[in-house]
Protein backbone atom coordinates (compact mmCIF):
# COMPACT_ATOMS: atom_id res chain seq x y z
CA UNK A 1 0.00 0.00 0.00
CA UNK A 2 1.54 3.43 -0.99
CA UNK A 3 1.96 5.74 1.72
CA UNK A 4 0.84 8.95 0.54
CA UNK A 5 1.35 12.25 2.53
CA UNK A 6 -0.76 14.97 1.56
CA UNK A 7 0.04 18.97 2.23
CA UNK A 8 -3.60 19.67 3.61
CA UNK A 9 -3.75 16.99 5.56
CA UNK A 10 -0.73 16.30 7.36
CA UNK A 11 -0.17 18.60 10.79
CA UNK A 12 2.35 21.27 10.63
CA UNK A 13 4.84 20.02 12.48
CA UNK A 14 5.49 17.53 10.87
CA UNK A 15 6.44 19.40 7.95
CA UNK A 16 9.91 21.68 7.27
CA UNK A 17 9.05 25.06 5.30
CA UNK A 18 8.80 23.83 1.72
CA UNK A 19 12.23 25.70 0.59
CA UNK A 20 14.54 24.23 3.14
CA UNK A 21 12.24 20.91 3.11
CA UNK A 22 12.54 20.35 -0.89
CA UNK A 23 17.12 21.11 -0.51
CA UNK A 24 16.94 18.67 2.31
CA UNK A 25 15.09 16.42 0.39
CA UNK A 26 16.78 16.67 -2.49
CA UNK A 27 20.23 16.70 -2.01
CA UNK A 28 19.98 14.42 1.14
CA UNK A 29 16.91 11.38 0.01
CA UNK A 30 16.40 11.10 -3.30
CA UNK A 31 19.19 9.78 -5.17
CA UNK A 32 22.80 8.52 -4.30
CA UNK A 33 25.52 10.81 -4.38
CA UNK A 34 27.23 9.16 -7.84
CA UNK A 35 23.70 9.09 -9.34
CA UNK A 36 23.85 11.48 -12.42
CA UNK A 37 20.59 12.48 -11.13
CA UNK A 38 21.19 13.81 -8.46
CA UNK A 39 23.21 16.96 -10.55
CA UNK A 40 20.02 16.86 -12.61
CA UNK A 41 17.80 17.45 -10.07
CA UNK A 42 19.66 19.88 -7.49
CA UNK A 43 20.91 21.34 -10.52
CA UNK A 44 17.29 22.38 -11.22
CA UNK A 45 16.42 23.39 -8.49
CA UNK A 46 18.47 25.22 -7.22
CA UNK A 47 18.70 27.22 -10.88
CA UNK A 48 14.74 28.08 -10.21
CA UNK A 49 15.70 29.23 -6.69
CA UNK A 50 18.52 31.28 -7.50
CA UNK A 51 16.17 33.05 -10.36
CA UNK A 52 13.61 33.48 -7.99
CA UNK A 53 15.98 34.83 -5.73
CA UNK A 54 14.89 33.12 -2.42
CA UNK A 55 18.93 33.39 -0.54
CA UNK A 56 17.34 34.60 2.83
CA UNK A 57 14.76 31.38 2.83
CA UNK A 58 17.81 29.04 1.27
CA UNK A 59 19.51 26.92 3.72
CA UNK A 60 22.28 25.41 1.97
CA UNK A 61 23.81 23.25 4.97
CA UNK A 62 22.52 19.57 3.29
CA UNK A 63 24.65 20.44 -0.03
CA UNK A 64 27.77 22.25 1.81
CA UNK A 65 29.83 18.66 1.96
CA UNK A 66 29.26 18.28 -1.78
CA UNK A 67 29.71 21.49 -2.56
CA UNK A 68 33.11 20.63 -1.62
CA UNK A 69 34.20 17.99 -3.80
CA UNK A 70 32.76 19.80 -7.09
CA UNK A 71 35.86 20.71 -8.79
CA UNK A 72 37.02 17.31 -8.05
CA UNK A 73 34.38 15.59 -9.63
CA UNK A 74 34.46 17.57 -12.62
CA UNK A 75 37.72 16.18 -13.20
CA UNK A 76 36.96 13.17 -13.01
CA UNK A 77 33.53 13.71 -14.96
CA UNK A 78 33.86 16.34 -17.49
CA UNK A 79 30.69 15.34 -19.46
CA UNK A 80 28.85 16.39 -16.76
CA UNK A 81 30.12 20.34 -16.55
CA UNK A 82 27.27 22.00 -17.10
CA UNK A 83 25.32 20.03 -14.16
CA UNK A 84 28.30 20.93 -12.12
CA UNK A 85 29.28 24.54 -13.19
CA UNK A 86 25.66 24.93 -12.81
CA UNK A 87 25.61 23.66 -9.40
CA UNK A 88 27.96 26.13 -8.76
CA UNK A 89 27.32 29.20 -9.78
CA UNK A 90 23.62 28.98 -7.97
CA UNK A 91 25.39 27.79 -5.36
CA UNK A 92 27.05 31.25 -5.05
CA UNK A 93 24.45 33.18 -6.15
CA UNK A 94 22.18 31.56 -3.11
CA UNK A 95 24.92 32.89 -0.66
CA UNK A 96 27.53 29.90 -0.52
CA UNK A 97 30.83 32.18 -1.29
CA UNK A 98 33.18 29.81 -1.06
CA UNK A 99 31.69 28.25 -4.22
CA UNK A 100 34.68 27.11 -6.87
CA UNK A 101 33.18 29.00 -9.76
CA UNK A 102 36.04 30.56 -11.52
CA UNK A 103 38.31 27.49 -10.64
CA UNK A 104 35.82 25.30 -12.27
CA UNK A 105 34.96 28.08 -15.18
CA UNK A 106 38.64 28.00 -15.99
CA UNK A 107 38.57 23.79 -16.00
CA UNK A 108 35.93 23.89 -18.61
CA UNK A 109 37.55 26.57 -21.01
CA UNK A 110 41.10 25.06 -20.50
CA UNK A 111 39.82 21.67 -22.06
CA UNK A 112 37.17 23.00 -23.89
CA UNK A 113 34.53 21.41 -22.84
CA UNK A 114 31.59 23.27 -24.85
CA UNK A 115 33.50 21.89 -28.24
CA UNK A 116 31.76 18.53 -27.71
CA UNK A 117 27.82 19.83 -27.75
CA UNK A 118 25.98 19.19 -30.58
CA UNK A 119 23.10 20.80 -29.35
CA UNK A 120 22.91 24.77 -30.12
CA UNK A 121 20.37 24.60 -26.86
CA UNK A 122 23.10 22.84 -24.87
CA UNK A 123 26.04 25.47 -26.79
CA UNK A 124 23.85 28.33 -25.24
CA UNK A 125 23.25 27.26 -21.76
CA UNK A 126 27.48 26.57 -21.64
CA UNK A 127 27.70 30.13 -22.81
CA UNK A 128 25.31 31.55 -20.29
CA UNK A 129 27.11 29.38 -17.62
CA UNK A 130 30.77 30.85 -18.21
CA UNK A 131 29.25 34.92 -18.44
CA UNK A 132 27.67 33.67 -14.98
CA UNK A 133 30.81 32.33 -13.72
CA UNK A 134 32.64 35.60 -15.09
CA UNK A 135 34.17 34.70 -18.07
CA UNK A 136 33.51 37.09 -21.55
CA UNK A 137 32.14 34.23 -24.58
CA UNK A 138 30.65 35.64 -27.76
CA UNK A 139 29.02 33.83 -30.40
CA UNK A 140 26.90 36.19 -32.83
CA UNK A 141 26.52 33.00 -35.32
CA UNK A 142 25.19 30.26 -32.31
CA UNK A 143 22.72 33.31 -31.18
CA UNK A 144 21.75 33.75 -35.17
CA UNK A 145 21.26 29.89 -35.39
CA UNK A 146 18.85 30.03 -32.31
CA UNK A 147 16.79 32.55 -33.18
CA UNK A 148 15.48 31.21 -36.54
CA UNK A 149 15.39 28.35 -34.76
CA UNK A 150 12.93 29.92 -32.22
CA UNK A 151 11.15 31.96 -34.89
CA UNK A 152 10.13 29.35 -37.04
CA UNK A 153 6.49 29.16 -35.67
CA UNK A 154 5.07 26.48 -37.95
CA UNK A 155 7.21 23.67 -36.54
CA UNK A 156 5.91 24.43 -33.34
CA UNK A 157 2.23 23.45 -34.26
CA UNK A 158 3.18 19.93 -34.53
CA UNK A 159 3.77 17.77 -31.38
CA UNK A 160 7.53 17.51 -30.58
CA UNK A 161 8.38 17.68 -27.29
CA UNK A 162 12.09 18.04 -27.68
CA UNK A 163 11.80 20.89 -29.82
CA UNK A 164 9.35 22.51 -27.86
CA UNK A 165 11.46 22.15 -24.68
CA UNK A 166 14.81 23.53 -26.07
CA UNK A 167 12.24 26.69 -27.39
CA UNK A 168 11.83 27.26 -23.79
CA UNK A 169 15.15 26.83 -22.63
CA UNK A 170 16.28 28.85 -25.74
CA UNK A 171 14.27 32.01 -23.91
CA UNK A 172 15.36 30.93 -20.56
CA UNK A 173 19.09 31.22 -21.12
CA UNK A 174 18.83 34.48 -23.30
CA UNK A 175 17.21 36.03 -20.62
CA UNK A 176 19.60 34.50 -17.87
CA UNK A 177 16.36 33.05 -16.14
CA UNK A 178 14.93 36.76 -15.77
CA UNK A 179 17.80 38.55 -14.58
CA UNK A 180 18.85 39.77 -18.30
CA UNK A 181 15.47 42.17 -20.09
CA UNK A 182 14.55 40.38 -23.32
CA UNK A 183 13.92 42.24 -26.66
CA UNK A 184 10.44 40.82 -27.42
CA UNK A 185 9.94 38.94 -30.62
CA UNK A 186 6.52 38.27 -32.60
CA UNK A 187 7.81 35.42 -34.07
CA UNK A 188 9.06 33.37 -31.05
CA UNK A 189 6.17 34.92 -29.47
CA UNK A 190 3.85 33.13 -31.98
CA UNK A 191 6.44 29.77 -31.66
CA UNK A 192 6.00 30.00 -27.87
CA UNK A 193 2.08 30.39 -28.05
CA UNK A 194 1.67 27.17 -30.77
CA UNK A 195 3.84 24.93 -28.33
CA UNK A 196 1.79 26.46 -25.39
CA UNK A 197 -1.31 24.99 -27.37
CA UNK A 198 0.11 21.63 -28.19
CA UNK A 199 0.94 21.51 -24.41
CA UNK A 200 -2.86 22.30 -23.34
CA UNK A 201 -4.36 20.23 -25.88
CA UNK A 202 -1.92 17.23 -24.50
CA UNK A 203 -2.99 18.05 -20.90
CA UNK A 204 0.91 18.84 -20.18
CA UNK A 205 1.09 20.67 -17.10
CA UNK A 206 5.05 20.64 -17.16
CA UNK A 207 5.31 21.75 -21.12
CA UNK A 208 2.81 24.65 -20.32
CA UNK A 209 4.52 25.81 -17.04
CA UNK A 210 7.77 26.33 -19.02
CA UNK A 211 5.49 28.29 -21.88
CA UNK A 212 4.35 30.80 -19.38
CA UNK A 213 7.67 31.16 -18.20
CA UNK A 214 9.30 31.69 -21.58
CA UNK A 215 6.40 34.00 -22.85
CA UNK A 216 6.64 36.37 -19.30
CA UNK A 217 10.50 36.38 -19.36
CA UNK A 218 10.40 37.45 -23.28
CA UNK A 219 7.78 40.32 -21.65
CA UNK A 220 4.70 38.46 -23.58
CA UNK A 221 1.39 38.35 -22.06
CA UNK A 222 0.28 34.78 -20.63
CA UNK A 223 -3.32 33.57 -21.84
CA UNK A 224 -5.51 33.96 -18.75
CA UNK A 225 -6.57 29.66 -19.48
CA UNK A 226 -3.56 28.78 -19.30
CA UNK A 227 -2.18 31.24 -16.33
CA UNK A 228 -5.02 29.97 -14.29
CA UNK A 229 -3.84 26.45 -14.84
CA UNK A 230 -0.60 26.98 -13.59
CA UNK A 231 -2.31 28.58 -10.49
CA UNK A 232 -4.77 25.89 -9.93
CA UNK A 233 -1.73 22.91 -10.18
CA UNK A 234 1.40 24.60 -8.34
CA UNK A 235 0.45 23.27 -4.85
CA UNK A 236 -1.69 20.67 -6.04
CA UNK A 237 0.77 18.19 -4.77
CA UNK A 238 1.51 15.00 -2.80
CA UNK A 239 5.22 13.84 -0.83
CA UNK A 240 5.76 10.14 -0.53
CA UNK A 241 8.36 8.53 1.61
CA UNK A 242 9.44 5.98 -1.30
CA UNK A 243 11.82 3.28 -0.76
CA UNK A 244 15.25 3.19 -1.58
CA UNK A 245 15.27 1.10 -4.08
CA UNK A 246 11.82 2.02 -5.66
CA UNK A 247 11.33 4.00 -9.26
CA UNK A 248 12.03 7.50 -9.40
CA UNK A 249 8.95 8.32 -12.34
CA UNK A 250 7.58 10.90 -10.45
CA UNK A 251 6.49 15.18 -10.78
CA UNK A 252 9.54 16.61 -9.60
CA UNK A 253 10.04 18.65 -12.50
CA UNK A 254 6.53 19.84 -13.03
CA UNK A 255 6.05 20.59 -9.35
CA UNK A 256 9.02 22.54 -9.91
CA UNK A 257 8.16 24.82 -12.85
CA UNK A 258 4.78 25.07 -11.89
CA UNK A 259 5.98 26.78 -8.77
CA UNK A 260 8.64 29.18 -10.73
CA UNK A 261 6.05 30.12 -13.11
CA UNK A 262 3.06 30.97 -10.13
CA UNK A 263 5.41 32.86 -8.78
CA UNK A 264 6.33 34.66 -11.92
CA UNK A 265 2.72 35.39 -12.20
CA UNK A 266 2.84 37.21 -8.24
CA UNK A 267 1.64 34.16 -6.77
CA UNK A 268 2.66 32.35 -3.33
CA UNK A 269 5.20 29.56 -4.64
CA UNK A 270 6.33 26.13 -2.61
CA UNK A 271 3.96 27.04 0.04
CA UNK A 272 2.87 24.80 2.89
CA UNK A 273 5.79 22.33 3.86
CA UNK A 274 7.67 19.03 3.29
CA UNK A 275 7.57 16.03 5.16
CA UNK A 276 10.39 15.59 6.56
CA UNK A 277 10.67 11.59 5.26
CA UNK A 278 9.60 12.99 2.13
CA UNK A 279 11.54 11.35 -0.91
CA UNK A 280 8.58 11.27 -3.92
CA UNK A 281 6.76 13.89 -5.70
CA UNK A 282 3.43 13.53 -6.98
CA UNK A 283 1.06 15.92 -8.82
CA UNK A 284 -2.35 15.11 -10.32
CA UNK A 285 -3.17 14.79 -14.14
CA UNK A 286 -4.57 17.74 -15.14
CA UNK A 287 -8.43 16.08 -16.63
CA UNK A 288 -9.31 16.58 -20.47
CA UNK A 289 -7.10 16.49 -23.04
CA UNK A 290 -7.72 16.43 -26.90
CA UNK A 291 -4.19 15.97 -28.74
CA UNK A 292 -4.59 12.57 -29.47
CA UNK A 293 -8.38 12.36 -30.35
CA UNK A 294 -7.96 15.33 -32.78
CA UNK A 295 -5.04 13.94 -34.52
CA UNK A 296 -6.78 10.29 -35.29
CA UNK A 297 -9.92 12.34 -36.57
CA UNK A 298 -7.61 14.35 -38.84
CA UNK A 299 -5.27 11.03 -40.13
CA UNK A 300 -8.81 9.27 -40.99
CA UNK A 301 -9.92 12.10 -43.05
CA UNK A 302 -6.68 12.08 -45.51
CA UNK A 303 -6.99 14.15 -48.47
CA UNK A 304 -9.96 15.48 -46.97
CA UNK A 305 -8.85 17.88 -44.68
CA UNK A 306 -8.85 21.08 -44.50
CA UNK A 307 -6.63 24.31 -42.86
CA UNK A 308 -9.41 26.29 -42.30
CA UNK A 309 -10.83 25.68 -38.48
CA UNK A 310 -14.70 27.47 -39.31
CA UNK A 311 -14.59 24.79 -41.88
CA UNK A 312 -13.21 21.82 -40.25
CA UNK A 313 -14.75 22.46 -36.59
CA UNK A 314 -18.22 20.99 -37.00
CA UNK A 315 -16.12 17.86 -38.76
CA UNK A 316 -14.24 17.32 -35.90
CA UNK A 317 -16.98 17.72 -33.38
CA UNK A 318 -18.75 15.13 -33.83
CA UNK A 319 -15.69 12.65 -33.24
CA UNK A 320 -14.56 14.32 -30.32
CA UNK A 321 -15.30 13.20 -26.35
CA UNK A 322 -16.92 15.60 -24.07
CA UNK A 323 -13.95 15.94 -22.05
CA UNK A 324 -11.70 16.76 -25.61
CA UNK A 325 -14.33 19.36 -27.02
CA UNK A 326 -14.49 21.08 -23.60
CA UNK A 327 -10.18 21.26 -23.74
CA UNK A 328 -10.64 22.97 -27.25
CA UNK A 329 -13.91 25.17 -25.90
CA UNK A 330 -11.12 27.12 -23.69
CA UNK A 331 -8.50 27.79 -26.09
CA UNK A 332 -10.50 27.94 -29.63
CA UNK A 333 -11.21 31.41 -29.45
CA UNK A 334 -7.48 32.71 -29.13
CA UNK A 335 -6.83 34.53 -32.28
CA UNK A 336 -3.64 32.51 -32.77
CA UNK A 337 -5.95 29.30 -32.85
CA UNK A 338 -6.45 29.29 -36.28
CA UNK A 339 -2.92 29.64 -37.80
CA UNK A 340 -2.41 26.81 -35.35
CA UNK A 341 -5.00 24.70 -36.49
CA UNK A 342 -3.59 25.39 -39.50
CA UNK A 343 -0.19 24.05 -39.37
CA UNK A 344 -1.24 21.36 -36.90
CA UNK A 345 -4.44 19.86 -39.90
CA UNK A 346 -1.45 19.34 -42.11
CA UNK A 347 -4.00 19.32 -45.18
CA UNK A 348 -2.75 19.30 -48.57
CA UNK A 349 0.35 16.97 -47.47
CA UNK A 350 -0.73 14.01 -50.23
CA UNK A 351 -1.66 11.29 -48.02
CA UNK A 352 -3.81 9.59 -50.90
CA UNK A 353 -0.44 8.56 -52.71
CA UNK A 354 0.61 6.92 -49.69
CA UNK A 355 1.00 3.20 -51.01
Amino acid sequence: MTNVVSLRRQEADAFQPAIPGLIDMFASRRRGRHDAFWLKENAELLQILAALGAGAEVDLEPLRLRAGTLMQELRFFPQYYRMYLSLAVDLRALGMADSPVEEMAAFVQARDLTAVELSDTHRGEAQLLLRRAGVLVEDPALEARLARFAANSTAFCLPNRRAAYDLTHIVFHASDYGRKPLARDPQRRISLIHAGLVAWLEGNLDLLAEVTLALRLSGEDVPEVWANAVARAADRVEFEPGHAAGPFDDDYHQYLVLNWAFALSGGDAFGGGVPGNARIIRQPLRQGAALHEMSLALLDMGDARQPDWPRMRWRLWAKLSKPARDCLLSVETMPEFEGFFAGFSRAGQGDGDKQ
